[in-house]
């Protein structure tokens, strides 16, 4: 490996992940589907999407008029060979439900937290850096 090769890998998966909070926050599931490799799989609940169109159908099933936002924190990556790093992170995890009939108050009234921890498998592809494996584990709930 080239050690050059380190801080840019460290840099690009770092911003995978709060890339990955960010379009989920924002319902932008175009540009969440392309933070993962065309193969890419990402589970949660035990449940796995594997590819682009598996992972847009777990998106699309998210339930509407929800908001949430996604702290993510202690952000590990490491090279494991040339084009592959592995990773962890840790979020806090805020949800609302929608209120039906009113329009959203500021602020809202949000549920308990949750925190989990993502374990990553990356890739270098012709695009950048993207998530190979994203595994989700609930670690605190209320």
């Amino acid at each position: 490996m080239n050690p050059e090769d380190t801080p840019r890998c460290e840099r690009e998966c770092t911003r995978l992940c709060n890339d990955f909070a960010w379009t989920v926050d924002r319902c932008d599931y175009d540009a969440f589907v392309r933070l993962f490799a065309e193969d890419g799989m990402f589970e949660r609940a035990g449940q796995a999407s594997i590819g682009h169109a598996a992972i847009r159908r777990f998106l699309d099933g998210r339930p509407a008029g929800r908001t949430t936002r996604h702290i993510c924190t202690n952000v590990r990556i490491d090279m494991t060979g040339p084009g592959t790093a592995t990773g962890t992170c840790s979020a806090l995890m805020f949800q609302a439900p929608a209120i039906d009939g009113a329009a959203r108050p500021e602020p809202l009234p949000v549920s308990a937290p949750v925190i989990v921890d993502y374990a990553d498998d990356y890739v270098l592809t012709d695009s950048g850096w993207k998530f190979k494996r994203r595994v989700t584990t609930l670690v605190f709930q209320p």
